[in-house]
């Protein structure tokens, strides 16, 4: 019997344009004919809501969940974050469920398909945030890892942050797990059980991790012949964060940054610092450069609901002055 296959995301109307693209970029591939798209709504309008009616089959608005509620001074993207670990609550009835960061976008078909063998395969497949371009190799791997310690630190303590510190970040903006895979159980708990320490933006990843790497036992994520965890290569999941990519005229399509330089299959735009610029100057392979924003299409989609990127990003972390 053929899977039941969901791709989900999340969005306020702020990072609507976001979404927009994403959906567009899943719906104008007609491998995605029979997969349906589920959604956290956090705040978006009739408008948005009304577009989204025609390309995606489910909507919500999650809870605040594990005992919260929005008089803790958490804002509403917080909610998404937490909700993660339990798409199969807020959606039941698929047998693979994938997510897809608002601001990721698939340009290459294939990339869906590996998470999703993977999810057919395994208890999870995900992409560590390891490739030879990436910035967190060279000059940024200080700063990396002192991010690394700070999120372990303080969302478990400092024992976690000495066991895990060197391990790679597995990124939780693009996975895919079926539904009866015991991560989604170790995920969520390991977020009750931190947030009672911090309210930290990434405490969904850190969880995530954990919920991976401190049960060796479960899932043989590097010991074993049985791969319970499909780690994929970058390509599958490019963060724009950590190396911006090349764009190959020929292919019209981005590419990674070296030789041979592969064509990439999900781009994830996850530098807030490349969205409040909107574009930049992109090497392209025949070592010419153009401006791009990086985004499914340049510029606007041309839908009916017109949609924007907001001028700036709010600070969604701040509330009061106080850093989640």
């Amino acid at each position: 019997m053929k899977k039941k296959i969901t791709i989900a995301s999340a969005s306020s109307a702020e990072y609507f344009h976001f979404l927009q693209g994403m959906v567009l970029s899943v719906r104008d591939k007609p491998q995605s004919r029979d997969i349906h798209i589920s959604l956290y709504d956090l705040g978006m309008t009739p408008e948005h809501l009304a577009w989204l009616g025609s390309h995606v089959n489910n909507i919500v608005k999650p809870e605040w969940e594990y005992g919260l509620t929005a008089s803790d001074g958490m804002r509403d993207p917080f909610r998404a974050i937490l909700a993660k670990p339990l798409l199969p609550k807020y959606f039941p009835g698929y047998d693979i469920y994938m997510h897809l960061d608002a601001d990721a976008w698939v340009q290459d078909w294939s990339a869906v398909e590996a998470y999703l063998e993977g999810a057919s395969k395994a208890a999870l497949a995900i992409t560590p945030e390891i490739n030879r371009a990436y910035l967190a190799n060279y000059t940024s791997s200080g700063e990396f890892h002192d991010f690394i310690v700070e999120l372990y630190a303080g969302t478990w303590g400092e024992d976690y942050a000495k066991k895990y510190c060197y391990y790679p970040i597995l990124n939780a903006g693009v996975f895919a797990m079926p539904k009866e895979s015991p991560i989604w159980g170790l995920w969520a708990e390991n977020i009750r059980v931190s947030l009672a320490k911090s309210h930290h933006h990434c405490i969904e990843q850190a969880a995530l991790n954990l919920a991976v790497f401190d049960h060796p036992d479960l899932f043989h994520f590097a010991t074993s012949d049985k791969r319970n965890i499909q780690f994929l290569p970058a390509v599958c999941n490019w963060l724009c964060h950590q190396s911006l990519p090349m764009f190959d005229k020929k292919l019209a399509a981005f590419v990674e940054p070296f030789l041979p330089h592969e064509k990439l299959g999900i781009i994830h735009r996850s530098s807030d610092d490349f969205k409040d610029k909107k574009s930049a100057p992109i090497h392209t392979t025949d070592g010419d450069t153009r401006t791009c924003n990086l985004k499914y299409r340049e510029g606007l989609y041309g839908t009916d609901v017109a949609s924007a990127e907001p001028e700036k990003l709010s600070d969604w972390q701040d509330r009061g002055g106080k850093k989640y």
